[in-house]
């Protein structure tokens, strides 16, 4: 081990300070982390110092320490401090979210540049850089930092800090934890657990897990991830800055309950309170109460929430049932193909959107762990939610739904097309005789439980058959065929045949390159004036708002890496811009600029861009226009 991080430097200088044993503790209070980031530091550390000819000595019910002369300490300290530059450079970002969990969690303390330069040790200037760095991290949740004489310390409402706090624990997951035997006492994953007993005492999460078991059993539901998390978190926060002296004290109606509060939900918060009020011996107030409650309503909650299903269902002007019939028949309209009679689908959503509303309604977001890699693998599906779901927050004076939301949206409708596509009537061609026929039929049938096979057949018997009600087929040569998609694949239907099928269907691989597509309005509304060919994101933006004489400030949707949408509502205005990026990169990249307060013009255009997005002979022609007047005689002809 040649490089240790900046903790464990200030490690191994505390523990040659001291030249008696002292636990672990000892150490950990000082350097203001857990006792088991130390423990696992210590293992990392012995084996650094293994080169030297020092003993790091352990004694059960002792401590550690560091047996070594005074040559061999000097020696020790002048390589730590001649460690290179760059593996510093490599703990700057460990010291910042330091510093901001030190600021945040002891938010009534003055610090100061000189006593964090002492503990980091590193100069005044780095601390001030790191003050820079901070305060840019404070401003998005509006917390600044307040320097006066005596020092340093945040200044911001309750609400804000706590959401802070919240954040900074993504900051903390990024350690594993080794040999705890965690599902023994936890539902949390490991790393999830680890960020949190960075923040809280393990025995205030173990607790105050416990008392969820008991609300789910009391409601006789199931809290899933990150709903759980998030919940656990928020009262974990919740306690810790109550033992720190801070609770909510507002009597205004932002933190009252109103309309449309769930009798239930609300008795088993005062009842999980209540417990953690007897438990540690604290006074909660009622807008903590309140505060708890609008976390617990904005969960999704599993049996419970089926079961008011019905309630629902029975209110025709319910806000939650509205949006979710709306959404999925906009993205009907957007893939063209109808999710409406999708009963599995409007179920599920309406389940997710529910709470969505609360949780808009109380500014209280989710965190999805898996956003990435829906990102990365269906780009298509989110970039159609972003679009729907902006025109639905405009039209219904919605808050902003944060792209973790929209990334669990995605899934349900993904989910609902891999649902549909499986139902597929199919027709086997192969060559091979009765007996291969046969085993190729049986194992179709047990990859693919959900389809229908028509028929086996070969291609001569193929030519005189009706294939209007099959939607694919599959084969074991090739056929000359442009009626319906049809994928080769092997007699014996390997794993790779069974695959490639798997992502044909999943990424809408039979494009009909001849499909004729109805794009009457943006032939209309597409000028040439308005066609761009090989200029920048930024400069397009700026030649519409001085044409356009306003400041627009666009959404930006990707569909895939090449086509994307930019889209704004601005009153009074209806304006169709687009551009074509073929030399800048080495992608060709199309896009759309549409700006319009007209919702169903919107969505018209929208509409058409997506069929014109399908159709890949088009968007190949599109792309390799070299004038707007190739653009514009494509959209004329």
């Amino acid at each position: 081990m040649d490089t240790l991080t900046l903790r464990q430097k200030n490690f191994i200088k505390l523990m040659l300070e001291e030249n008696e044993y002292r636990a672990i503790k000892y150490f950990s209070v000082k350097l203001k982390v857990s006792d088991k980031t130390l423990i696992k530091d210590l293992q990392i550390i012995e084996k650094y110092l293994n080169k030297y000819p020092i003993t790091l000595d352990r004694k059960t019910g002792y401590g550690i320490v560091i047996k070594i002369d005074a040559y061999e300490k000097r020696q020790l300290l002048n390589d730590i401090n001649s460690l290179s530059k760059v593996e510093d450079q490599l703990s700057i970002g460990s010291r910042r979210i330091e510093i901001i969990k030190l600021l945040l969690i002891e938010s009534n303390t003055n610090t100061s540049i000189q006593k964090l330069s002492d503990k980091y040790y590193v100069s005044k200037a780095s601390i001030v850089n790191d003050f820079k760095y901070i305060e840019g991290w404070l401003e998005k949740f509006h917390i600044k930092l307040e320097k006066t004489i005596e020092g340093t310390k945040i200044l911001g409402d309750e609400i804000s800090i706590r959401r802070a706090i919240a954040s900074l624990l993504d900051e903390l997951q990024n350690e594993s934890m080794e040999g705890l035997g965690l599902s023994v006492i936890s539902r949390l994953d490991t790393t999830t657990f680890n960020g949190l007993q960075e923040l809280f005492n393990i025995d205030w999460v173990l607790y105050i897990e416990s008392l969820l078991n008991d609300l789910e059993d009391n409601l006789k539901c199931s809290i899933n991830e990150p709903y759980y998390i998030n919940l656990l978190t928020h009262i974990l926060i919740c306690l810790k800055r109550i033992e720190e002296g801070n609770q909510i004290e507002d009597s205004s109606s932002k933190f009252k309950i109103q309309d449309g509060v769930d009798k239930l939900l609300y008795e088993n918060t005062l009842i999980l309170i209540e417990n953690i009020s007897k438990k540690y011996k604290v006074k909660i107030s009622e807008s903590e109460i309140c505060y708890i409650y609008q976390f617990l309503v904005s969960t999704r909650l599993g049996k419970l929430a089926s079961e008011s299903l019905k309630s629902i269902d029975n209110n025709s002007n319910n806000k939650s049932e509205k949006l979710t019939i709306e959404m999925i028949a906009q993205i009907s309209d957007f893939i063209d193909y109808d999710l409406t009679k999708d009963t599995t689908l409007f179920k599920a959503l309406l389940l997710h959107v529910r709470p969505m509303l609360n949780r808009l309604k109380y500014n209280i977001q989710i965190k999805n762990p898996l956003l990435k890699e829906i990102q990365d693998r269906y780009s298509e599906i989110i970039g159609q939610c972003e679009l729907a779901i902006f025109i639905l927050t405009k039209k219904y004076n919605l808050s902003s739904i944060s792209t973790d939301e929209i990334g669990y949206l995605a899934m349900y409708f993904e989910a609902a097309i891999e649902r549909s596509i499986s139902k597929k009537r199919v027709l086997v061609i192969c060559h091979s005789g009765y007996g291969t026929s046969q085993l190729l039929t049986t194992r179709i049938r047990r990859a693919f439980p959900q389809w229908i096979i028509v028929d086996i057949m070969s291609t001569h018997k193929l030519s005189m058959t009706n294939i209007d009600d099959i939607d694919f087929i599959i084969s074991t040569v090739h056929l000359d065929i442009k009626e319906k998609p049809y994928l080769i694949i092997s007699a014996l239907l390997k794993d790779s045949d069974i695959q490639n099928i798997t992502n044909m269907l999943l990424n809408e691989s039979f494009e009909n390159f001849n499909k004729e597509i109805n794009i009457e309005n943006l032939k209309s509304n597409v000028f040439e004036k308005n066609i761009y060919i090989n200029k920048s994101e930024k400069s397009i933006k700026s030649i519409i708002n001085q044409d356009l004489n306003i400041k627009v400030i666009f959404k930006k949707v990707i569909l895939n890496s090449n086509f994307e949408i930019f889209i704004n509502i601005q009153k009074g205005i209806n304006h169709i811009a687009m551009s074509i990026s073929n030399i800048i990169t080495n992608e060709n990249r199309i896009s759309f600029f549409l700006i319009s307060d007209n919702y169903e013009y919107l969505k018209v255009i929208l509409i058409e861009i997506q069929q014109l997005y399908h159709s890949k002979n088009n968007i190949k022609y599109l792309s390799e226009c070299i004038t707007a007047k190739d653009v514009k005689r494509f959209f004329t002809n």
